[in-house]
C-alpha cells in the first residue's frame, strides 16, 4: 500500500492517521497475508465489529429515550446489517485498496466480506485515535449514508407473539443455485430465496410479516 492509496483513504473517510500500521493491517485480506509476511484483517476486524456496534446503540439511546429496548435493537441491528455496510464500501470504493492473495476476484465479495473491509477500517481508526475520532468518522461517512433496512426477522417474531401465532420453520435447503427457506403459517406455506441461507431467512419472514398485517388491516 504506497502513499497515495493511504492518502486517497484518509481524505475518503475524513481522518488522517497518527500510525498508519493500522490502516494498512484493516486492508490486508487473510488470502493476501498467507503469501507474505503479514498478518489479516480479521482480529482488527473484530475489534471494528464491537466498536460499532457500541457507537450506534449510543446514537441511538441518545437520540430516541423513548424507544424501548427492543426497539433500540432492533433499529441498530438493521443500520449495522452486512447490507447497508457493505452499500457504504461500494460508495467510496474502498475495496480498490484491500489487498488480496493472486487469484482471488475482490470484485465478487459477498455483502459480509465487502462489510468486514468496513468494520476492519472503524477498527483502525479506533485503535489510532479512539471513540472520539470514530465518532467522527460515523459523523462523516455512516450516518447519512446508511438506509436502515427492516429487520423483518425481529419484526415477524414480535408481531407472531403479539398476536400468538405460531411458526414452523422448515429447514432451509439449496435449489437451482439458491436457497429456499419455508414455512406453515395460519394453515398457509410460505416461501423465500436467496443466494444464502440467511438470506433466504430474511425473506421468508418479510413475505409472512406482510401477509400477516395485510390479513389483520
Amino acid at each position: 500500500m504506497n502513499n497515495d492509496w493511504i492518502n486517497n483513504i484518509q481524505s475518503l473517510i475524513g481522518y488522517t492517521f497518527n500510525d498508519c500500521k493500522y490502516l494498512m493491517a484493516a486492508f490486508t485480506h487473510s488470502s493476501y497475508a498467507n503469501e507474505h509476511p503479514t498478518v489479516g484483517n480479521e482480529r482488527i476486524e473484530f475489534l471494528g465489529d464491537c466498536v460499532l456496534d457500541f457507537l450506534v446503540g449510543e446514537k441511538l439511546f441518545l437520540s430516541d429515550r423513548t424507544a424501548s429496548e427492543g426497539d433500540l435493537s432492533a433499529k441498530r441491528a438493521s443500520i449495522v446489517s452486512r447490507a447497508p455496510l457493505a452499500r457504504i464500501v461500494d460508495k467510496l470504493g474502498l475495496m480498490q485498496y484491500l489487498q488480496v492473495g493472486v487469484g482471488v476476484n475482490k470484485n465478487s465479495f459477498s455483502d459480509k466480506k465487502r462489510s468486514d473491509v468496513f468494520e476492519a477500517l472503524l477498527g483502525a481508526v479506533y485503535l489510532d485515535g479512539g471513540l472520539d475520532a470514530c465518532r467522527a468518522v460515523l459523523d462523516k461517512i455512516y450516518y447519512n449514508a446508511v438506509i436502515p433496512e427492516r429487520d423483518y426477522i425481529s419484526e415477524l417474531k414480535n408481531y407472531s407473539e403479539k398476536h400468538g401465532i405460531a411458526l414452523f420453520y422448515y429447514d432451509v435447503y439449496s435449489e437451482g443455485g439458491r436457497f429456499i427457506a419455508e414455512a406453515d403459517v395460519v394453515g398457509k406455506r410460505f416461501k423465500g430465496s436467496g443466494v444464502s441461507k440467511h438470506d433466504a431467512e430474511k425473506a421468508l419472514a418479510e413475505v409472512i410479516y406482510k401477509a400477516l398485517t395485510e390479513m389483520n388491516e
